[in-house]
C-alpha cells in the first residue's frame, strides 16, 4: 500500500511539473521570463568614471554601462544592448565623462515612462542642470527626449562631465523610469 501511494504521489507531482513547465514556455505572457533564460549577461557595474572620446558624426553611450548609483540594470528586450537602467531614488546617479572637440551639441536619453509621475529627470553637463522628460504623456514604450532636447556649445576641446540623475537643486523631478541611452550629435 505504501508503495502504491508513494508511486501515485510521484505520478501526480510529475504530471504536475509537467504541466506548469509547458504552460510557462509557450505562454506569451511569459516571453520576457524565457529571454531572461538566454544566455546574455548584464555589463559589469563600473568601480571608475568612463572617459570616452567623442568621434564621427555622434556617439550612443548605454546608461548602463556609465558609473551608476542607485540605478538599477534591467533586461528589457526592446532596449538597445537587451538592457536598460532603471533610475530607482532621489539619490541615483549615472556619471560618464566625454573628451569633446570644440562645437554645438544636441543631447537626447532613449527613455521608458509608464506615466508622466515616472517621467522627468535631469541631465547635468558639468554644473548645468537641464530638465529632460518623454512626450506628454509618456508612451510607455521606448522613445528619444526630442520634446526636451539639450543643446550646449564648446569653444574649445574640453572632456565635460554628464551625469543623469532625478533631481536638480531647483526642482524635484521623477523616479522609475528605464533609461538605456544617452546620445550626443554635432549640430554644426
Amino acid at each position: 500500500m505504501r508503495i502504491i501511494l508513494s508511486r501515485t504521489v510521484f505520478t501526480i507531482l510529475t504530471a504536475v511539473y509537467a504541466l506548469a513547465f509547458f504552460s510557462c514556455a509557450t505562454s506569451p505572457k511569459n516571453s520576457e521570463f524565457l529571454k531572461v533564460e538566454d544566455k546574455q549577461t548584464p555589463p559589469p557595474l563600473l568601480t571608475e568614471l568612463p572617459v570616452i572620446e567623442y568621434s564621427g558624426i555622434g556617439i550612443k553611450y548605454e546608461v548602463e554601462s556609465m558609473l551608476l548609483h542607485h540605478f538599477l540594470v534591467v533586461q528589457d528586450k526592446d532596449a538597445s544592448g537587451q538592457f536598460a537602467a532603471r533610475l530607482l531614488d532621489e539619490a541615483a546617479t549615472a556619471k560618464l565623462k566625454v573628451k569633446f572637440p570644440a562645437g554645438t551639441y544636441e543631447c537626447l536619453i532613449k527613455e521608458k515612462a509608464t506615466d508622466s509621475d515616472h517621467s522627468a529627470f535631469y541631465v547635468y553637463i558639468d554644473n548645468t542642470p537641464f530638465r529632460v522628460y518623454p512626450s506628454n504623456p509618456p508612451l510607455g514604450t521606448w522613445e528619444l527626449t526630442t520634446r526636451a532636447p539639450i543643446y550646449f556649445t564648446i569653444d574649445e576641446p574640453r572632456t565635460i562631465l554628464i551625469t543623469i540623475q532625478a533631481n536638480s537643486e531647483q526642482k524635484t523631478g521623477d523616479v522609475g523610469m528605464n533609461l538605456d541611452f544617452i546620445q550626443f550629435v554635432k549640430r554644426q
